[in-house]
C-alpha cells in the first residue's frame, strides 16, 4: 500500500466533489462542503476544506477522508484520476531538479 503524501488544497476538493460533495460557501481561506447523497435521518457535517497553501497538513487530509469516509483504497483511485499517476508537477516539484539518489 503506498504512503499517503500532502496534495494541494484544489485536488482534495475536487476529490470530495467525485465522492459527492460540494461548495455550499467559501471565503479567502476555506471552501465548505456538504455531501450531495447520504442516506440515514441526518446528514454528515459539514467539510471545512483550507484552500490556501501549496499543499494541506497530512492530518487535515486525514481528519477530511475519516469524515467523508473515504477509504485509502477509494481515495487513491480518484487521487491518480485528479492528478495524474505520480504527477508530481501538480505540487509544484520539478522532476528535473530532484537530488540524485
Amino acid at each position: 500500500m503506498p504512503a499517503i503524501a500532502c496534495i494541494p488544497p484544489w485536488a482534495m476538493k475536487k476529490i470530495l466533489e467525485l465522492r459527492g460533495w460540494k461548495v455550499v460557501s467559501e471565503d479567502e481561506y476555506n471552501w465548505t462542503m456538504e455531501t450531495t447523497k447520504y442516506d440515514g435521518p441526518t446528514m454528515p457535517e459539514p467539510i471545512i476544506l483550507p484552500k490556501r497553501g501549496r499543499l494541506l497538513a497530512l492530518d487535515v487530509q486525514m481528519d477530511t477522508l475519516i469524515k467523508t469516509k473515504t477509504d485509502l483504497h477509494t481515495y487513491f483511485l480518484l487521487k491518480e484520476q485528479v492528478m495524474g499517476p505520480g504527477d508530481m508537477r501538480a505540487v509544484g516539484v520539478d522532476a528535473n531538479n530532484l537530488p540524485k539518489q
